[in-house]
């Protein structure tokens, strides 16, 4: 009767559950992963009497990964069995080549879910239902505090993944589960592995756990409920990092650094971990300490700076943007000759040059940067056309004196990496001009000018100097 009673239970915990998170609507159809063990089992077997309730369709899929010989395959006939005594098809994968490599447990479950994914798509599932428990939401909580975690971690399992993967087992213990198949008569496998205590979550379950439920017999649902409870909070927290990252964010995916430094400090790691994950499309290999590194150069006093990411990605900030970007070395571009009547291209620039009278050249000086009139006689052809490089001076005009290059980038606002495809041109080794932020002094247009040199230099997508920021 116990046996009936917490079987029962279970099929009643499994409906608020569904209903809770409005996992099942009429006419799903769900995939249910079914390793052989008993949660999986009494997975199938909870949907198999619920079912008919929303009403929607089932199928059970097994990966067998091929990993402890004779068990893998009594799991599969397990499974199969199940399937077929409840009236489902089961569908069957196989997999080969994990065996010996590093982090077993996560390669097969990311193998596992690529499989379960793909059956789904092929057989136009809407729903994949997995088995974890209660147990395994404590286990879960207790793992990421051991190895470190935010907020996000001690979510745990959630009940719901990208709208496709439910967990209807979530808010059941393991006692309901064995205690269900009993009252069912329905077989299982128990998984030799999972006494391997080599794995953390089998020394959380054998080792840690048990020590805790001396203390509380009820822990591992505290804990579950811990978890259920930060998930709300935490969900709470990232819809307010969405709304601030959206305000930030342009349509070239930079990312203004008000965003963080207007944001309260318990933000700011979520924001930037948002954008990275929108711009990467994940968020492999990063880790706590790029993510306060990237804070820490939005509030830096310096405009301009960098941080190395893996992958070689790097995100630099560019004044009050920031912006994620392939870390490359500079290549200096072989610089081109320019001669009157001749166009160079150098780092997607166009730059023309033509002799003409002063009278037909118009005003003495050009309306913009974006062109140059110079004095003929008083410029040594051909002109180099080069990228700007480290050291580089000139005298612009109107300022008197030499000033670096680098200070006139500065000047102007320029971000580091447009610096280095910048063209300059010179004449006789003294740069007479870098289109769209300095002309020199040198072979000024006066009345006495008979010639005209004019540049006109043109980039694909700039208008005006607005272009280089």
């Amino acid at each position: 009767m116990d046996s009936w009673l917490r079987g029962d239970r279970l099929l009643s915990q499994v409906r608020g559950t569904i209903k809770q998170y409005d996992m099942l609507s009429p006419g799903d159809r769900v995939l249910v992963a079914v390793s052989g063990g008993p949660d999986s089992v009494a997975l199938l077997g909870a949907l198999a009497k619920l079912a008919p309730e929303y009403p929607v369709e089932l199928m059970a899929g097994h990966y067998n990964h091929r990993l402890r010989g004779g068990e893998s395959w009594r799991d599969q006939q397990c499974a199969e069995t199940v399937a077929r005594q409840l009236g489902f098809e089961c569908v069957v994968g196989h997999g080969t080549g994990l065996e010996g490599t590093a982090n077993l447990e996560a390669r097969a479950r990311v193998r596992r879910y690529a499989f379960l994914t793909e059956i789904a798509d092929r057989r136009h599932c809407t729903k994949i239902a997995t088995g974890h428990t209660l147990d395994d939401q404590a286990e879960t909580v207790i793992m990421r505090l051991l190895r470190g975690t935010g907020w996000d971690g001690l979510r745990g399992i959630r009940p719901i993944h990208a709208s496709r993967i439910i967990r209807p087992l979530i808010h059941c213990s393991r006692m309901q589960v064995l205690a269900f198949l009993q009252s069912c008569g329905l077989p299982f496998c128990e998984d030799s592995s999972n006494a391997d205590r080599r794995f953390l979550r089998n020394r959380v379950r054998h080792e840690v756990i048990p020590v805790l439920r001396a203390i509380n017999p009820n822990v591992a649902a505290h804990l579950a409920s811990a978890a259920e409870i930060i998930g709300g909070e935490s969900a709470l927290l990232e819809e307010r990092a969405r709304a601030a990252l959206d305000c930030g964010l342009a349509p070239d995916g930079t990312l203004a650094r008000a965003a963080l430094t207007d944001a309260p400090p318990q933000l700011r790691g979520r924001i930037v971990r948002s954008w990275l994950c929108g711009q990467r499309g994940s968020l492999r290999r990063l880790t706590a300490a790029h993510v306060e590194a990237i804070g820490k150069l939005a509030f830096a006093t310096r405009p301009n700076g960098r941080i190395d990411l893996p992958a070689g990605l790097a995100v630099v900030r560019e004044y009050d943007r920031l912006c994620l970007c392939a870390r490359t070395r500079r290549t200096e571009t072989a610089a081109r000759t320019l001669m009157p009547g001749a166009v160079v291209q150098l780092e997607g620039w166009q730059i023309r040059a033509d002799l003409a009278p002063p009278d037909a050249s118009g005003d003495a000086r050009p309306a913009d940067l974006w062109s140059l009139l110079a004095d003929a006689d008083r410029i040594v052809l051909p002109l180099t056309v080069r990228t700007a490089r480290n050291g580089d001076r000139m005298r612009p005009l109107g300022l008197g004196g030499r000033r670096k290059l680098q200070d006139i980038f500065v000047d102007r606002k320029v971000p580091l990496r447009a610096r280095h495809s910048i063209p300059v041109v010179e004449s006789a080794g003294e740069i007479l001009w870098v289109p769209g932020l300095a002309r020199s002094e040198l072979a000024l247009v006066t009345s006495r000018t008979f010639s005209t040199l004019r540049l006109v230099a043109r980039r694909e997508g700039i208008a005006g100097l607005s272009g280089l920021c």
